[in-house]
């Protein structure tokens, strides 16, 4: 069974606004503390690292939901 290009599309989407979530996740918890990091050696500071971090969670969840709320069209 073939997919039309949209729903492929779509699925594409879907997939890598979830992969940015996750970075974002992995990469906040750095930022915080919840995960052992030497950020700080690199002249990165926690905030930076958090701020990057929430920023992609929140792109990327919004991506994937857009996305999901659309796969019907």
């Amino acid at each position: 069974m073939q997919l039309p290009p949209g729903k492929i599309r779509r699925f594409v989407f879907i997939v890598s606004g979830l992969t940015d979530a996750l970075i974002g996740a992995v990469l906040a918890a750095f930022g915080m503390g919840i995960l052992p990091g030497d950020f700080l050696s690199a002249d990165f500071s926690g905030w930076m690292i958090t701020a990057l971090g929430i920023v992609m969670f929140i792109a990327g969840v919004a991506v994937a939901v857009y996305n999901f709320s659309r796969w019907e069209e």
